[in-house]
């Protein structure tokens, strides 16, 4: 009686895990903060499996200070149905991103601008889908081998274990005084299952953010090194 209401908790987890929207190929501008530009981003090996896109006519040598406008939730009312968070928890990511991209840079290649200007480039970020950890979920998925098993087969159905979270953004870098787009990118990031960072709700979208940053970091030092 025990293993089959385990069971039963499990399949009913596994249902809730797979009941949200269905991926579509259809592309639709308005489902993106990019926009139309959407459409430009290629996968870039340097991205890590981000996708990314530069114009042609940026030189990194233009620059020498970047503004961190604050970062947008964007379609928030329908991320708070779908994510499983409140809007309080929401803006509190978003103010988490901003938080961490203002430590991108350096002080030696680039200067943080505390506001646009000549030779500043404007970071426009945006968190487009967040979906949080489920520690519960994530733990039981994780010890109980008909848990594991159901884990497993939604990680190979979906590319996502059941129990961890999910966050996806997108972001614009921008020439501060003409509002020309330098440097577009996108990417979702989706937690790790044996990760301290499931442990609460929003753990793992904070990992994901200071990945991110991490990578900016990383790209800014190869570009203005160049």
């Amino acid at each position: 009686m025990k293993k089959m209401l385990i069971l039963a908790v499990m399949l009913s987890l596994c249902a809730c895990a797979t009941s949200g929207k269905q991926s579509t190929t259809d592309f639709n501008p308005a489902d993106h903060f990019l926009g139309a530009d959407y459409a430009k981003l290629q996968a870039v090996p340097e991205l890590k499996g981000g996708l990314g896109w530069r114009s042609p006519e940026f030189k990194a040598k233009d620059y020498t200070a970047m503004y961190i406008e604050p970062v947008k939730l964007w379609n928030a009312e329908n991320m708070v149905k779908d994510s499983g968070l409140k809007m309080d928890d929401l803006n509190l990511l978003a103010t988490y991103f901003h938080d961490v991209l203002t430590r991108v840079p350096d002080g030696q290649k680039l200067q943080l601008a505390a506001q646009p200007g000549p030779g500043v480039i404007a970071v426009q970020a945006a968190v487009v889908e967040v979906e949080a950890s489920s520690p519960v979920s994530n733990a039981l998925t994780s010890v109980i081998p008909v848990g594991i098993l159901l884990s497993a087969g939604k990680q190979v159905a979906t590319g996502q274990a059941m129990g961890v979270g999910k966050c996806a953004v997108e972001v614009k870098f921008v020439d501060a005084m003409t509002g020309k787009n330098l440097v577009l990118f996108a990417d979702t990031k989706v937690g790790k299952k044996y990760s301290s960072s499931g442990f609460t709700k929003t753990g793992q979208t904070e990992e994901a953010m200071n990945e991110w940053a991490a990578l900016l970091k990383e790209r800014i030092d190869v570009l203005w090194t160049k």
